[in-house]
């Protein structure tokens, strides 16, 4: 794979932390740019509204327009801005309606669990998701194209139940035309298939971007900072770490990391 750095892509981080997160790391949201200057948003947590207005003040947008959101499960610091978003598109005719991407096991629930009770009624019209957004629905571990960008799906496990299991879906993210690529896990437990997930593709990227429980109790649906530890070195090393709680305690350059991604912090 060509390793030049990318000339046609962004990924900024426009918020970094937990679900217990404050304003000085707003949720995790990844906002992808290219030169045609449209945007997508890897996952729409609570705190959209606020990370994207940030990022706007300080790229010369007032009101950043979002064409595409791809989410990777269907907790809120994951989805809880995506009324903001059906609603800020709807309201405004200079805006195009959102594509949103999901795999079928999410994007078919997301109506009904999720966004029906405070989107469904506009007035006397019944709406559907299809008001609102241009669903695309994925079948785990393929690939989708998006602006040149080719992005697979990576199914982890985020939450081992004995009712059912909740699967969240990472993303790889590769420029059609070469350039860097990137693995993005998404909320992931610390087990076998991550390792095997990091194994593959730590040789064929260029970065890691890890969820990262940094709390000193365990929740075990997240990789906690300390079994992160254990991997080998050649994987930590091109390991960015999100997904974490305020003010972590830990010093991840010194353990073999390139370090905890900060808020506002580019890639690309």
């Amino acid at each position: 794979m060509n390793k030049k750095i990318s000339k046609s892509m962004t990924i900024h981080f426009i918020g970094v932390g937990s679900a217990f997160t404050t304003s000085a790391d707003f949720h995790s949201n990844i906002l992808i740019t290219v030169k045609s200057g449209k945007k997508m948003l890897i996952d729409c947590g609570s705190d959209a509204r606020f990370t994207t207005a940030e990022w706007g003040r300080n790229h010369g947008e007032l009101n950043p327009q979002i064409d595409a959101v791809y989410i990777s499960h269907l907790h809120a610091d994951h989805i809880g801005g995506l009324e903001w978003l059906a609603f800020s598109t709807y309201f405004n005719p200079k805006a195009a309606k959102p594509h949103i991407y999901g795999v079928d096991e999410h994007l078919s629930r997301l109506w009904k669990d999720s966004l029906r009770s405070g989107l469904k009624y506009i007035g006397d019209k019944v709406t559907s998701l299809t008001d609102y957004f241009v669903p695309h629905y994925l079948k785990p571990g393929k690939s989708f194209v998006w602006e040149n960008i080719q992005f697979t799906t990576i199914k982890m496990l985020h939450v081992k139940n004995s009712e059912k299991n909740v699967y969240s879906y990472g993303l790889v993210i590769e420029e059609i035309d070469g350039g860097p690529g990137y693995l993005f896990t998404s909320d992931t437990v610390f087990d076998d298939n991550l390792l095997k997930t990091l194994k593959m593709w730590a040789p064929k990227v260029r970065f890691i971007f890890q969820d990262t429980e940094t709390t000193p109790f365990r929740t075990s649906v997240h990789a906690h900072y300390e079994d992160l530890c254990s991997l080998p070195i050649d994987i930590r090393k091109k390991m960015w770490l999100y997904h974490h709680s305020p003010n972590p305690p830990y010093h991840p350059k010194d353990d073999g990391f390139k370090g905890f991604v900060s808020k506002g912090q580019s890639f690309g």
